[in-house]
């Protein structure tokens, strides 16, 4: 396949409530007239995320049977092939991978496929920091990968940090990743420029992290206390109840909450309502109108330590117009 033909891929990670999803649909507003494919990769069964990209002329995929990087690169290189097959040409992949994933198996997939390797290449690694959030989870595995991989590290939502917070942030992450560009951004906004195209994979930086990248045996456990429990329902949600549920959530168990988000069903109201939260920030806005064909349905994902799920079920229960 000559030079021209070779399809450059974008990888998409960082901790989850980031913003990935935000930037996601950034850069497809600001890339209007490439023909994009989105793969998204989500941690359990469900896939609130395709509610959240911003439908344009990109194709959404989904993979869905869990973390990337233990079952799915037989998915990848399948969904890959496809595109490849199709008379359409694409002209950029997008992978946004969950929040929960280390990327190693995702850049594996390009560098150790034959197929895969000889048909794409991969333009940059962006891997997306909270800078209010992420001191909590650099105990964990994921972040850490997620960091070392990166060959841009986009430090998002530094409106809500101190400036000594902003420079140990600053210190740290260079201990971890020292090749790594870092571009600095609020509400993920940053010009696509800088981002797409660069080119700025260097498969020798990361080898300098993880000299057994290209070593085919690849162990990797989920943190075991993090859960993650989907609610769906028909019957319509009541507005205030929605509110009291919320508001107790996000006061006593936001240290835990890492994610949660989804569509809601309100009887008083004739649009959906779309919410997200990362620990003790919760945002809810009025979606699209419900088409008159479509199923009116809840759908509430919670991704979290320690999570009682009785206890998440009673509330959701509870507030039933």
């Amino acid at each position: 396949m000559s030079k021209e033909q070779i399809i450059p891929v974008t990888i998409l990670t960082g901790f989850l409530g980031a913003g990935k999803t935000t930037l996601l649909n950034n850069l497809l507003k600001d890339l209007p007239e490439q023909k994009i494919a989105v793969i998204i990769n989500e941690f359990g069964d469900t896939s609130i995320d395709s509610h959240l990209v911003v439908s344009t002329k990109e194709e959404i995929m989904e993979i869905n049977s869990g973390c990337i990087c233990c079952n799915v690169r037989g998915d990848l290189i399948n969904i890959l092939s496809n595109l490849m097959k199709q008379e359409e040409k694409i002209d950029r992949i997008v992978i946004e991978t969950t929040g929960m994933a280390n990327p190693a198996p995702v850049i594996q997939t390009f560098l150790m496929d034959e197929q895969t390797a000889t048909s794409f290449e991969i333009d940059s690694v962006i891997t997306m920091v909270d800078a209010k959030h992420i001191w909590q989870h650099l105990k964990e595995e994921e972040p850490g990968q997620q960091i070392a991989f990166a060959d841009v590290l986009l430090l998002n939502k530094m409106d809500l940090v101190t400036e000594d917070e902003k420079n140990n942030l600053k210190q740290q992450l260079f201990n971890m990743n020292p090749h790594a560009k870092r571009i600095y951004t609020t509400y993920a906004n940053v010009d696509s420029q800088d981002l797409i195209g660069k080119k700025s994979f260097e498969l020798g930086n990361i080898l300098k992290i993880d000299p057994n990248l290209l070593v085919e045996t690849h162990h990797h456990h989920h943190n075991d206390q993090v859960t993650s429990f989907v609610f769906r329902e028909d019957r319509p949600l009541d507005i205030e109840k929605v509110n009291k549920w919320f508001a107790y959530l996000v006061q006593f168990k936001g240290e835990n909450l890492y994610r949660y988000k989804g569509v809601l069903h309100i009887k008083q109201l004739e649009k959906r309502v779309v919410f997200q939260g990362v620990h003790m920030l919760f945002a809810g806005t009025e979606g699209f109108k419900w088409a008159n064909h479509e199923k009116r349905q809840s759908e509430i994902v919670f991704i979290g330590k320690d999570l009682d799920f009785q206890e998440l079920e009673r509330g959701f229960q509870y507030c039933l117009a």
